[in-house]
């Protein structure tokens, strides 16, 4: 626990992903005092100092030199996925609790020896899901645990982008940590698990689809401009799990699909007794037979739905953590649960054959 009234911490990593943890900073200013930011890039840092009043002397260009000179209490890792395992493991080896953006690591093997380390000196390490954070996200949650769904059946999520490879970071190389299933499904198979009270998966298999984010776009679209010469992840992959507790879990998610939509967010859950479709940023339905008629029900009001308030929420939960000792809404472990199915996944995908898990 740390001597200070506020908790210190550092950003590591200042692309884009950080404005919204800085955001969610400013509102905890009581609890929380940013003393450093870290980037390779001169031009993030100097944005950073220039919209948030970091001093010249809070910047830096690698995370090593920062821990030995600031030596903060905490770090908030907003990096590219293959270097949330390094610089975690060199935080926690200074002593530093560490907020870590999803997934937690490249493969189940890192997220392990993160936890295993954290463990081992008495500190928090978070995994940056924020769903959980959403009112209609708790809606269902509660649905669960009175019983409205009864036995949980099956669900089917999909997390699809018409033409959505981004066209910044390192989002189109596999040995980067990039594709849709490390990027964005890890955000459905995160909220959908949370929904069903985190069954233990059985067996899963998958298939990855390929092709077209090699190409050039050629289409009038958002993000035109990917990295298409060094692209090599999934445009589209599929999957099923089935859990212990019989629920099955269809999932999609892709960069690159012909659909009408251009994202589609959202969950469908069948139970014995009921069911509920869950969107992303929307209020949830719920359906049930009652009072001799098929129901819809929905909420006449909910909080904001934003992400600024999950993130908000999320952060707060975590520097409480850090300060209190109190629990952590998404530890390491819950991280190390959602990377083994996307571990499952990918090897599923690449033998063509079920996965025992």
């Amino acid at each position: 626990m740390p001597e200070h009234k506020k908790l210190r911490v550092a950003v590591i990593g200042c692309g884009m992903i950080h404005v919204e943890h800085m955001q969610g900073y400013a509102e905890l200013k009581d609890k929380v005092e940013i003393v450093a930011a870290v980037d390779r890039k001169r031009e993030c840092l100097e944005a950073v100092r220039d919209k948030w009043g970091l001093p010249e002397n809070a910047l830096f260009a690698d995370w090593d030199t920062m821990l030995a000179e600031v030596r903060p209490d905490a770090v908030d890792l907003c990096l590219p996925n293959y270097e949330h395992f390094p610089a975690a493991m060199d935080a926690i080896a200074a002593g530093c609790h560490v907020y870590c953006e999803k997934p937690l690591g490249m493969n189940a093997a890192e997220c392990e020896k993160m936890i295993a380390a954290a463990k081992a000196k008495n500190l928090k390490l978070a995994v940056g899901f924020q769903q959980e954070y959403c009112p209609s996200t708790e809606v269902l949650v509660n649905a669960r645990n009175a019983g409205f769904f009864g036995e949980l059946r099956s669900v089917h999520g999909s997390l699809l982008r018409r033409r959505g490879t981004p066209n910044w970071g390192t989002y189109y190389s596999r040995e980067l940590g990039g594709g849709p299933v490390l990027d964005i499904l890890v955000h459905l198979l995160d909220v959908i698990t949370h929904v069903c009270g985190r069954p233990e998966p059985a067996r899963l298999s998958a298939s990855y689809f390929y092709g077209e984010g090699k190409n050039p776009c050629d289409v009038f679209c958002s993000a035109p401009d990917w990295n298409s010469r060094d692209y090599n992840v999934e445009d589209l992959a599929v999957a099923q799990i089935t859990f212990r507790n019989g629920l099955v879990v269809q999932l999609e998610t892709s960069y690159i699909n012909h659909i009408r939509e251009d994202c589609v967010y959202d969950f469908k859950l069948s139970g014995a007794k009921g069911g509920a479709w869950w969107r992303n940023g929307k209020a949830p339905e719920l359906y049930a037979d009652r009072f001799g008629a098929m129901m819809n029900i929905t909420p006449a009001y909910l909080p904001s739905l934003g992400r600024p308030d999950m993130f908000r929420r999320k952060l707060d939960n975590w520097v409480t953590a850090c300060l209190t000792g109190s629990a952590l809404m998404l530890p390491g472990e819950i991280g190390l649960y959602i990377q083994r199915m996307l571990d499952a996944i990918a090897l599923s995908a690449k033998s063509g054959k079920e996965v025992e898990l």
